[in-house]
């Protein structure tokens, strides 16, 4: 039996509208029900189950196009995943190198099927649900958020930067999504058919910039406000002045919201402040140094996928160095790193570009989501996290869309494929689960194995 691409797609994107509440909002419940200990963790397997599903499900559609990429980005992935094969093969840890790999084949497979499922949909109705599954997801964090803060209040309990928001092992987990949602939230703006959802979101955004400053948040507030001033730059001036005034009156907003409700008012009924402001890096540089320090003895390959996890002698026991090219310098060599960040840097230029000429409607707060995600991997884990991973590639796979490129139909066989690779893969990272040889490994990468308390 087979079923339109059309009626795919939205089941696709239910799919993963689910996936994503059930792994944040609602995995304080979720994850004691489906017998697994970690909130970390279960963010792993429902990435792996949506990607396993949705790839069965293509087996399943009466015609299929693939999308076929340009001739720059197939030879930049063909070197970047040749070189990183052979990596792994040299490195002291090879499966665990292949194992990275995998997990990096899982998230081509969901580009594959994201473009796929995009191309389905009428652009204004997708942009439409786009919208409001961010505001959801806003809505539903703020709830539980504000009523966190009401019952902190009630028995003058003071919070840490953790105690607010529930569903994540750690906040930064939260942080690394902030950065890629609220410039979605920004859609009413350069989307004429959402133009009458502009007065939410004053408020919305407004209890986001609160959040990223109770959570001291620094690398999300300077990817947002870099990414945010790159776009203002490209913008009309018209444009340019309404883009910057939301986003200034926002900011303030939310800093009056952080001084009444969590700096006066918890000294009030506490006699004490949670703030503390922090002016070191915290280890980010120490691991940084390390890195530039150590390259030279495996410039060329880098020292395998993952390795950075068991690197000797490094200043803290990460499993990875809060840096997405440093983590490439160091795992998969000078040459991979030189041709990841070309390639990046070619692809934004040419969609900031499109701002500037005002050719694609529509495209500015996909590119301010995409470019905050990317400042933010500087900072973060946002490369290594799974609903991080899984959301950058969502977002790379719609700018994807805005190419003048080619499809192809895809036979049966191509989708079977597919869907036993995905199969393979997803069952070599389960494979994994809770080993012994991530012991060692103080900090996430794959699995965190309940070994942290945050």
């Amino acid at each position: 039996m087979y079923i339109q691409l059309k009626t795919y797609s939205k089941l696709v994107f239910i799919s993963f509208v689910c996936v994503l509440l059930l792994g944040t909002v609602f995995a304080g419940d979720f994850t004691p029900f489906v017998g697994v200990d970690s909130q970390y963790d279960i963010k792993r397997m429902l990435v792996v189950f949506f990607i396993c599903l949705s790839s069965l499900g293509l087996c399943f559609v009466k015609e299929v196009e693939f999308i076929r990429v340009s001739k720059v980005t197939a030879s930049f992935l063909g070197i970047f995943l040749s070189l990183a094969i052979l990596s792994a093969l040299y490195s002291k840890h090879p499966f665990w190198g292949m194992l990275e790999i995998a997990n990096m084949g899982l998230l081509l497979c969901a580009f594959l099927i994201f473009t796929t499922s995009i191309k389905a949909l009428n652009r204004e109705k997708f942009f439409l649900g786009l919208y409001l599954c961010a505001l959801l997801f806003s809505i539903f964090t703020f709830i539980k958020y504000i009523l966190f803060l009401l019952f902190s209040y009630a028995d003058a309990q003071s919070f840490d930067i953790h105690g607010l928001i529930s569903g994540y092992a750690n906040v930064r987990f939260f942080n690394q999504l902030q950065v890629m949602v609220i410039p979605l939230l920004f859609l009413p703006y350069f989307c004429q058919n959402l133009t009458k959802f502009k007065r939410f979101l004053f408020i919305v955004l407004s209890l986001h910039w609160l959040v990223l400053l109770q959570t001291q948040a620094r690398g999300g507030m300077l990817s947002l406000i870099l990414a945010s001033s790159l776009i203002a730059f490209f913008l009309s001036q018209h444009t340019r002045q309404q883009f910057i005034s939301i986003v200034l009156k926002t900011i303030m907003a939310g800093v009056v919201l952080w001084l009444v409700f969590i700096i006066a008012i918890p000294h009030w009924l506490m006699e004490s402040s949670n703030f503390q402001l922090r002016t070191t890096s915290s280890g980010r540089v120490d691991l940084w140094l390390y890195i530039l320090t150590h390259i030279p003895e495996s410039l060329w390959l880098g020292f395998g996928p993952m390795s950075f996890t068991w690197a000797e002698a490094k200043p803290l026991p990460h499993a990875h160095p809060h840096n997405l090219i440093m983590q490439i310098l160091y795992e998969y060599g000078a040459i991979s790193c030189v041709a990841f960040t070309a390639w990046c840097v070619n692809r934004l230029y040419s969609r900031l570009d499109s701002i500037q000429q005002q050719t694609i409607p529509g495209i500015t707060p996909i590119v301010f989501a995409v470019l905050s995600g990317l400042i933010c991997s500087l900072f973060s884990g946002v490369a290594v996290m799974p609903f991080a991973q899984l959301a950058l590639v969502f977002l790379v796979a719609i700018l994807a869309q805005f190419d003048s490129c080619h499809v192809y139909k895809a036979a049966l066989h191509t989708r079977v494929v597919l869907f036993v690779s995905v199969v393979l893969m997803g069952s070599l990272l389960f494979m994994t689960y809770k080993s012994d040889e991530l012991l060692s490994a103080l900090f996430p990468r794959i699995w965190v194995n309940g070994l942290i308390s945050y």
